[in-house]
């Protein structure tokens, strides 16, 4: 019988309470033009290094269905009580490496740079490393996003001593430079014990339920 280590993982169905915010498993019924909007805004298309292009709500369905919730997770922020849709946080798992790369985006202006994704990522890494037995989570930072890539050492992501290899620029062909930046169990836990990491579980503790993790699992 093979072992649980390669059987097919299950559908995920995931909740997490976040504080001002939720994030949860995106559904079809999410996709909306003003999320198709988000993508050709000038702000994401450089920080991802994105053509730029106009799409519509078709379009983002299509793009969900590319996730099947196993191994490749889709996951929507939502602010609290409007339940208004903010942003989205892709999961992309290797059971083999035993690593997940993560990548996320605050589509709604207003909602940038106010530890939004921080906030919603302490439950999230809560998943990866104690239910789904991630061992690193790993991310990509183009190195013109400086004030990301600086913030992100700050939270306890250990950077790459290389650059990866680096990409085109859809704007002007020019290569781009990028880092690698991760965080492992050990990363996390020394993250909470901090100063900071305590202010952020104070901000959690405060606006939401005790309970850390996932309420519901497929």
């Amino acid at each position: 019988m093979p072992s649980s280590r390669n059987a097919r993982p299950g559908k995920k169905e995931l909740w997490f309470p976040c504080g001002r915010y939720f994030l949860r498993t995106i559904k079809r019924e999410d996709a909306s033009d003003r999320w198709a909007g988000w993508l050709a805004d000038p702000w994401t298309t450089h920080a991802l290094n994105s053509p730029p292009a106009t799409l519509t709500k078709s379009d983002i369905v299509e793009y969900i269905k590319q996730f099947d919730q196993r191994s490749r997770l889709l996951l929507g922020i939502f602010e609290r009580g409007t339940r208004l849709h903010v942003g989205f946080i892709r999961v992309d798992i290797d059971d083999t490496t035993r690593e997940a790369f993560v990548s996320a985006i605050i589509g709604e202006p207003e909602h940038r740079n106010s530890g939004a994704t921080t906030v919603v990522f302490i439950p999230l890494l809560d998943f990866l490393f104690d239910a789904a037995d991630i061992d690193r989570v790993r991310a990509s930072i183009l190195d013109r996003n400086r004030a990301t890539l600086t913030y992100l050492l700050k939270l306890g992501w250990q950077q790459d001593p290389v650059p990866e290899a680096p990409v085109k620029s859809y704007s002007d062909g020019t290569p781009l430079e990028r880092w690698s930046v991760s965080w492992t169990r050990e990363g996390r836990d020394s993250f909470l014990a901090s100063p900071i990491g305590r202010r952020f579980l104070q901000r959690l503790s405060t606006e939401r339920p005790a309970r850390r993790g996932p309420a519901s699992e497929g």
